[in-house]
């Protein structure tokens, strides 16, 4: 399961730091990756495409508390869109 996550940032480096600093912690949730697009037009806003076998360790994870305060403390409090794509695995 793809879900993308469109955000706008006040400032990628930090930012960047809190979501690679979690990687160990998302993988522990289920994740399977995620890839980050920078706008090019408008580098403070990303995709995100994150790769989880299924919503419900997604939501867990992205409803921790250290997590929202880690991207409330980037001043990440802006989703600007949330969509899901499903696919086979083979």
């Amino acid at each position: 399961m793809n879900i993308i996550v469109r955000r706008k940032l006040k400032d990628f480096n930090s930012w960047k730091k809190v979501v690679s600093d979690a990687n160990e912690v998302r993988k522990g949730y289920g994740s399977n990756g995620v890839t980050v697009y920078r706008n090019a037009k408008d580098p403070d806003e990303v995709y995100l495409v994150f790769d989880w076998d299924d919503k419900k360790p997604y939501m867990n994870y992205f409803n921790l508390p250290d997590v929202q305060k880690a991207l409330a403390d980037t001043g990440t409090t802006e989703v600007i869109e949330v969509s899901e794509s499903f696919y086979l695995k083979e």
